[in-house]
């Protein structure tokens, strides 16, 4: 990002610094500065969780802030025909 753009939208950028990612300036394709958080964020305690929050902090992935109807495992799709019967006539017709 530019100095200008930094500039222009501050409050926008540490908005996404508070929530963890790191932000790179550049001054004419090079780059002069990082802003990133202050020592106060948590640091997750198992590599799974802070595998996912550097990809979140990257801007990699977004997690989700709702949750899942609870029935929606369940629930199976209309199909008119026996998948795995179809499946094991193209294994065996060699397709």
């Amino acid at each position: 990002m530019t100095i200008s753009e930094l500039k222009s939208r501050l409050s926008y950028y540490l908005h996404r610094v508070r929530s963890g990612e790191t932000i790179v300036v550049c001054d004419r394709d090079t780059v002069i500065a990082r802003i990133e958080p202050a020592g106060g964020a948590a640091v997750p305690a198992d590599d799974d969780a802070r595998w996912l929050a550097d990809l979140e902090r990257r801007g990699v992935l977004r997690r989700a802030t709702g949750t899942l109807d609870a029935g929606w495992p369940g629930r199976r799709p209309a199909v008119g025909v026996d998948v795995v019967e179809a499946l094991l006539d193209e294994r065996r017709n060699g397709r």
